[in-house]
């Protein structure tokens, strides 16, 4: 079993060796119901019970959804409308967390600094940045969404599908073309995951409870930006996509180390013209709210 203190203090936990046994899939919607009528004790810790309206003043005039829940295992989510929560939506380059932690268990590369590469393309003779080498440190936080479509190609559709789905990763659906942009809702085939199972998701991947090795998981957490704040830090990822022309989506999810506590959040925003810049302030601004990081100095 992992360390609970080790978890509550936000930290990665190393694993047992052993494979966790697969849970079955369940219905997102179902699964958001389950929260809402679990008795009180298990449910999210801290000031959660006027989430939904924080929610709602933060995100006036966009149509969102945003969940809530403590990192601790059996933590229910608080939800900002459950219908919405339930959806399953491509997962922009949120999905790059998992990508992370799939490429290192995998050993496609050896650690998080690691230079990336791609065979020149055409005749440039200027070299570029896939010439050179990009790590998964600096491609996840500048970005360089090319690197995740290498190592896409690298794994791909067939040994990503079986990863994803250990990990309980959405649909786990890897057969998106081509297998490189599957995660950005381009087509009507390809990976979704709602709400409600990022967070599940970014839970399992704090306490180091992730069907893979526990380096794996840790160099995962280790990526991952963060911003200091009094007695902790918040830690984030966020991003947009969908089809030229169509309907987006913008996702910002991470989670708030604060206080000897760890609270997981995830937030998305549909409609023409999101980003997950917006969708990651609006969602500060609920934290703030709720009290869980410090309010913005003036």
């Amino acid at each position: 079993m992992a360390d609970r203190d080790g978890c509550e203090r936000g930290f990665a936990p190393e694993v047992r060796s052993e494979r966790r046994r697969p849970r079955l899939a369940a219905a997102a919607r179902v699964a958001v119901a389950v929260a809402l009528c679990a008795p009180a004790s298990t449910r999210a810790q801290g000031p959660t019970e006027d989430f939904a309206a924080a929610f709602g003043r933060a995100f006036h005039g966009v149509a969102a959804c945003g969940v809530l829940r403590d990192v601790a295992a059996g933590a229910q989510p608080a939800v900002s409308d459950p219908e919405a929560c339930g959806e399953r939506l491509p997962p922009c380059a949120a999905f790059e967390v998992a990508a992370n932690v799939v490429a290192i268990d995998r050993g496609i590369v050896s650690d998080a600094d690691a230079p990336i590469r791609r065979e020149p393309q055409g005749g440039d003779a200027e070299q570029k940045p896939e010439e050179r080498g990009v790590s998964l440190r600096d491609a996840f936080r500048k970005p360089e969404p090319w690197v995740y479509g290498e190592l896409a190609r690298r794994i791909g559709p067939e040994a990503y599908g079986k990863a994803l789905a250990a990990l309980r990763y959405g649909n786990a659906d890897a057969s998106g073309q081509p297998v490189e942009r599957m995660w950005l809702g381009e087509s009507p085939d390809g990976l979704r995951i709602s709400p409600v199972e990022q967070v599940d998701f970014l839970a399992r991947l704090k306490r180091g409870e992730l069907p893979t090795s526990a380096e794996s998981q840790a160099r995962a957490v280790e990526i991952i930006p963060f911003e200091r704040i009094p007695e902790g830090l918040i830690a984030w990822k966020s991003g947009e996509c969908g089809p030229a022309g169509g309907g987006r989506v913008a996702w910002a999810v991470g989670w708030v180390d604060r206080g000897g506590r760890s609270t997981i959040y995830a937030a998305v925003e549909k409609g023409a013209e999101v980003t997950g810049e917006d969708a990651l302030g609006r969602m500060r601004a609920v934290l703030n709210e709720l009290s869980l990081t410090p309010p913005a100095k003036r």
